[in-house]
């Protein structure tokens, strides 16, 4: 798309919206009894309305996600501002690129720590293996845009995305959901929830989601993009006591699939490695291996993909007295995960690299919670503790050796300790002026080992890293429909170990990121709660940006800082209850992203793009539900696009994705009292051939000689039952 054809395209959605709002809403506020529903958080660690949260968050509940084709966290992106969900272009698979404001992390490692916290029912996720995660049986997603610095802290520089699911209740009952679609698309999902006595329930989900992949290869039968994946669930709440309740899950992840959905768009025949492949294997190496469509590869190789992981939890809360509560959030997570990748996309074992990485992690934390001064002072702080020993097993088939095709084989490991203490409280000077303040330490020791088996090499790292992050802010509120607020707050990063395994990155350090937020906002419902609007306005001060290089002399990636840099942005939410079952609902977010200083790093200037930073998202939606008989039908159509953006940190291998939009519909019926569902639903109707992420190692730099494209789904119909009793 040009740009003066995604300009016209974003004057004509933001001018649709608007005529469709005076057309629809201005003359219909008369009518009664008509108003949006009141949407509760918990982005402060306690229940509170959505619009007097002074907190950019977005909230989407499991209705919502249905209706949107909302399918796993990689289309997140597609309901919030400034958000980008793409794929790491490393370790295929579940390994997702998250991006808010444009901070995040484009490469999936152990010594690499996310910019994006993801946290599954308040258990933060180290690493991001399975953080693409399905939607499974979830209450609601929350998007909180901005350092999360004083309650969420351990790396939420950029933000938090906080999957929640539904926990066991009083109430019998359950469902089964099953999907058929394209690409031989079969999912089935299910849960009971049971409860064995007044006062204990039990709880058991699982889902088994399964479809064809839609890359073809040209040698082989072989297709990229598939999905074979099983999840389950086993919840348990136990009411002690009026005060004290006991909440256990243990929940067990098993996929695979064939790798990234990739092609090879271009191969340079004069780099390096296609000179070494042609000595070592007598044929040439040019775009004859390259693909010749969208959905098409030369294939041959042996890409893979496999995670298999549990995880175990247990909240407890207990409120000691009416106005005081305290709770423990314990949580363990363990995950074996195999990735085959093959750079050259054939099927000779010359640029290859297996992968065998192990995660194992332990988190704890403790929260005091309460109100006092007359219910005046709200307050929340607690202690955290988290350890992690990860380790990355390799063998790399590389045409770059002396001994070639023998493989190298590497091993990288590292064990983390981190620990915080944080406390935040708002207080109301009087009944519409509030102030809120908050402080978190966190402190991270790290200590990282490394080896290369053919030249014998070993080596250790380690080193600390603290930091003090801050919360300060104003609310007002004007009336029982509109509040203000502003902002400042400080997020943190924690340094790191280079585990490298050759010179010159060989366990050097680098330093910890900071980043001070300046954010002020209005949360509004207006025309007697029929039109609700919140606009955020922000801008980001961001210091010692880590950011990932590759040393081409030795073809090794190492996270190195970045001077100084920027972000200035709009964020604008809206919704309209136009008629009786009719509702609209938009986003728009305009993101300016600036390197001011690189200082000492290599591969970008200030003029570089930085990654991950579209310059415009928005979204446009519409709802409408009509009585059928003694049920309803709903027909649901959304849009959401996103500008230009680049997916690397440096310059020498990163790929500008032109700018897309895509197009979402569903239609579903629901029998009398909600019994029973079915739905047909279309993603990506227009059949956009579009991409999530990339790397090109050829049009800049003189080493690989390919690069490469992740392809989005094309367009795909599926048809939903779901039936609830």
């Amino acid at each position: 798309m040009s740009k003066s054809e995604g300009s016209r395209r974003l004057r004509w959605s933001v001018a649709s919206t608007a005529l469709l709002l005076a057309a629809g809403v201005l003359p219909a506020a008369a009518e009664e009894l008509l108003q949006l529903e009141e949407i509760i958080v918990t982005a402060r660690r306690m229940e509170e309305n959505l619009q007097r949260t002074p907190v950019a968050v977005t909230a989407v509940s499991e209705a919502d996600l249905r209706d949107k084709n909302i399918e796993s966290l990689l289309d997140i992106g597609a309901v919030a501002p400034n958000v980008m969900v793409g794929s790491q272009s490393a370790n295929g698979g579940l390994n997702g690129g998250f991006f808010i404001r444009g901070i995040g992390q484009d490469r999936s490692g152990i010594g690499f720590d996310q910019g994006v916290g993801i946290y599954v029912d308040d258990i933060y996720q180290s690493r991001s293996d399975n953080s693409l995660i399905d939607i499974v049986d979830v209450e609601r997603v929350e998007v909180l845009r901005g350092p999360q610095g004083t309650l969420f802290g351990k790396n939420t520089i950029g933000g938090a995305i906080r999957y929640i699911t539904k926990a066991p209740s009083s109430k019998a009952g359950g469902y089964v959901d099953a999907t058929v679609g394209s690409y031989d698309r079969a999912d089935i999902k299910a849960s009971v929830n049971v409860p064995l006595t007044e006062t204990l329930f039990v709880k058991a989900t699982v889902g088994s989601l399964n479809r064809d992949g839609y890359i073809k290869h040209v040698v082989d039968n072989d297709r990229d993009g598939d999905q074979d994946t099983q999840v389950g669930q086993v919840q348990v709440r136990a009411l002690l006591s009026d005060r004290l309740t006991v909440d256990l899950s243990a929940a067990k992840t098993r996929s695979k699939n064939s790798g990234r959905a990739y092609i090879i768009d271009y191969i340079d025949a004069a780099d390096t490695f296609p000179t070494r492949f042609r000595a070592k294997t007598g044929l040439p190496f040019d775009n004859r291996f390259a693909s010749t469509g969208p959905y098409t590869r030369y294939g041959g190789d042996n890409t893979s993909y496999s995670y298999d992981g549990y995880t175990l939890s247990g909240v407890i809360n207990f409120d000691v007295t009416d106005d005081i509560s305290l709770k423990s959030i314990t949580g363990y997570m363990q995950a074996d995960i195999m990735s085959a990748n093959d750079w050259d996309g054939t099927q000779y074992q010359v640029y290859d690299i297996v992968n065998d990485r192990k995660i194992d992690q332990f988190s704890q934390e403790f929260q005091l919670s309460g109100a006092g001064f007359d219910n005046r002072f709200h307050y929340v702080g607690g202690l955290y503790y988290l350890t992690e020993s990860p380790v990355d097993n390799a063998i790399v088939y590389t045409a770059f050796d002396a001994q070639f095709p023998a493989p190298r084989l590497t091993s990288q490991s590292q064990t983390v300790d981190s620990y915080a203490a944080f406390a935040q409280g708002t207080y109301s000077l009087t009944e519409q002026l509030s102030v809120t303040g908050g402080l978190r330490y966190s402190r991270d020791d790290k200590s990282a080992k490394g080896s290369r088996a053919d030249t014998r090499f070993s080596g250790t790292g380690e080193g600390s890293w603290d930091d003090v992050s801050s919360r300060a802010s104003i609310e007002y509120q004007w009336n029982d429909d509109v509040m203000t607020y502003a902002a400042v707050t400080k997020g943190f990063r924690s340094g790191g170990i280079n585990i490298g395994t050759a010179a010159p990155v060989v366990f050097t350090k680098y330093d910890p990121e900071t980043v001070w937020n300046y954010e002020g906002g209005i949360r509004s419902d207006l025309l007697d709660r029929r039109l609700r609007l919140n606009i955020t306005g922000f801008h980001m001060d961001y210091t010692d940006q880590q950011l990932t290089a590759l040393n081409q002399a030795t073809n090794t990636i190492f996270m190195q800082n970045v001077g100084s840099s920027h972000r200035t942005g709009l964020e604008v939410e809206t919704q309209a209850l136009v008629a009786e079952g009719w509702r609209l609902e938009g986003t728009f977010g305009y993101l300016e992203a600036k390197y001011d200083d690189v200082g000492t790093a290599t591969g970008i200037t200030k003029n570089s793009r930085v990654l991950r930073s579209p310059k415009y998202t928005y979204t446009l939606g519409s709802s409408y539900t009509v009585p059928v008989g003694a049920g309803t039908m709903t027909s649901n159509l959304n849009y959401n696009y996103r500008s230009k953006q680049s997916t690397t940190s440096t310059d020498t291998n990163s790929v500008l994705l032109d700018g897309y939009g895509l197009l979402n519909a569903r239609i579903q019926y629901d029998a009398p009292d909600e019994a029973w569902s079915v739905a047909v639903q279309a993603t990506n109707l227009a059949d956009k051939v579009y991409y999530i992420g990339g790397i090109d190692f050829a049009r800049r730099e003189a080493l690989t000689g390919v690069s490469q494209l992740d392809v989005g789904r094309p367009r795909e119909f599926a048809v939903n039952f779901r039936y609830r009793f």
